[in-house]
């Protein structure tokens, strides 16, 4: 009966020297001690980032960049200046029936010369007047070109220019919009929104769209929603610009102590933190470390280093591993909640707090011992039996 005992007793002590490694108890994620403790490592793969209201602030103010800033806001009337494949027509009138483009009529001789593009030299073709050059010239300075190089020809020459299809003054919509295609600029100069309404308006709902600008080799982007929103970045388009409307449904995910784990699309064009959470829930009190609220983003080197100077890029990009922490133990922390922004595809994690560790060790310790306790009983029983 003694071995039957030892039999009985000694899984018991293999539970209770098991359960006393972290290893074995289950958890969602790291704690927060072990993302601190990481991040000091020589080779650490991210930088942690305390969040502070200097931090909210250089990284609100990194995320409005108005298209003002980055393009300029400038009006360019330049749409009245002929360009290379620009189509054009020459018509011409002379003072007398018997002039050199004289119609045999017996009114005033008159002809209008075919539809032609400017060429790539930046030229068009006028019967007797020859080559003229007529790219980067207003309608009215070809006409007076046109004129005098028939003065000497034709009977007192008057001359129309008009542009038929103005080519190198458009701008090209492309994307979620009712009708792509290329869209010509007025006199006046025209705004974003403009030649957007031209295009036929977006196709979809406008917080599911992102709005990007091409010009020259740089290219912006931001949320269309922000464009109608913000007057900043109604900017004046210019020739040549492509525009293309593109479906961008944002969202961001959430791990960990919340009281719902979940991927959550959004639509508002600024959404912070406290928002964010509000979304799944908030924090789940009985598992939650109020210290350990964790965002896991990629950013541009140049911003991480108005934070932390001696950050180095860690991916092919020139981009860093980030992750910002906010202590909402801390009771100003609610204010960091308000002000730190949340972007597209970011990853909030909320760590376990050390007492639901000890929970979870204490639950399995009940749950593993009591079926053995129990058996010790029964041998007991049974041994008090047999005496």
């Amino acid at each position: 009966m003694q071995s039957l005992k030892r039999i009985v007793v000694a899984p018991v002590v293999a539970v209770c020297m098991a359960t006393t490694s972290c290893t074995l108890i289950p958890s969602s994620g790291p704690s927060a001690v072990k993302i601190a403790s990481q991040a000091k490592a020589v080779d650490a793969p991210y930088i942690l980032v305390n969040v502070t209201q200097s931090v909210a602030a250089i990284l609100e103010s990194a995320g409005e960049r108005p298209l003002s800033v980055a393009f300029g806001s400038a009006r360019r009337g330049s749409s009245s200046r002929i360009g290379v494949g620009d189509v054009v027509t020459v018509s011409i009138w002379e003072a007398s029936s018997d002039g050199l483009f004289a119609s045999g009529t017996g009114r005033q001789g008159g002809t209008q010369i075919p539809e032609q593009p400017v060429s790539e030299k930046g030229t068009i073709s006028v019967p007797y007047a020859g080559v003229i050059q007529a790219a980067n010239r207003t309608p009215d300075e070809v006409k007076a070109a046109i004129e005098n190089a028939l003065k000497t020809m034709a009977i007192e020459p008057q001359v129309l220019v008009n542009v038929v299809k103005n080519i190198s003054n458009t701008v090209t919509v492309t994307g979620e919009v009712a009708s792509s295609g290329r869209i010509p600029l007025t006199l006046g100069g025209d705004k974003l929104l403009d030649v957007i309404a031209t295009a036929g308006g977006p196709r979809v709902e406008s917080h599911q769209l992102a709005v990007q600008i091409t010009r020259g080799s740089r290219t912006e982007t931001i949320p269309m929603e922000r464009l109608i929103s913000d007057p900043r970045e109604n900017i004046y388009v210019q020739p040549g610009d492509v525009i293309t409307l593109i479906r961008q449904p944002r969202s961001f995910t959430v791990f960990g102590a919340a009281t719902a784990n979940a991927s959550v699309q959004f639509d508002e064009s600024q959404l912070y933190l406290n928002q964010a959470l509000a979304k799944v829930g908030g924090l789940n009190d009985e598992r939650a470390d109020a210290k350990g609220v964790f965002i896991y983003r990629s950013e541009p080197v140049e911003l991480v280093r108005r934070i932390v100077p001696s950050a180095m890029p860690m991916r092919p990009d020139g981009t860093v591993n980030v992750i910002y922490q906010v202590d909402l133990k801390d009771p100003s922390g609610f204010f960091l909640l308000k002000s730190f922004k949340v972007s597209n595809r970011d990853l909030i994690y909320i760590a376990n707090s050390s007492l639901a560790e000890v929970r979870k060790f204490s639950t399995l310790v009940s749950t593993t011992a009591t079926p053995v306790v129990q058996g010790v009983a029964v041998m007991s029983n049974l041994n008090d039996l047999g005496q």
